[in-house]
């Protein structure tokens, strides 16, 4: 049998408020990288900027399905 764990409306939209915040910030990170990437000329460095690219968008996937199934959002 598995328990339903219940968080109250309140702690879910601070959790989602918080969680878009971070979204934000991983959304403007990803055009930063995303820019150095096309700059560098150097292969290098340009797989490295797309494993973090790749890595980056890993977050926002993971923070997104978490605030649809946690904050219901």
């Amino acid at each position: 049998m598995t328990s339903k764990i219940r968080i109250d409306r309140q702690q879910k939209n601070a959790m989602r408020a918080q969680l878009e915040e971070v979204l934000a910030i991983h959304r403007s990170l990803d055009k930063k990288i995303d820019g150095y990437r096309k700059e560098s000329t150097h292969s290098e460095y340009s797989r490295f900027w797309n494993e973090l690219k790749h890595e980056n968008n890993e977050n926002i996937k993971n923070i997104s399905r978490f605030m649809v199934l946690k904050c219901n959002r």
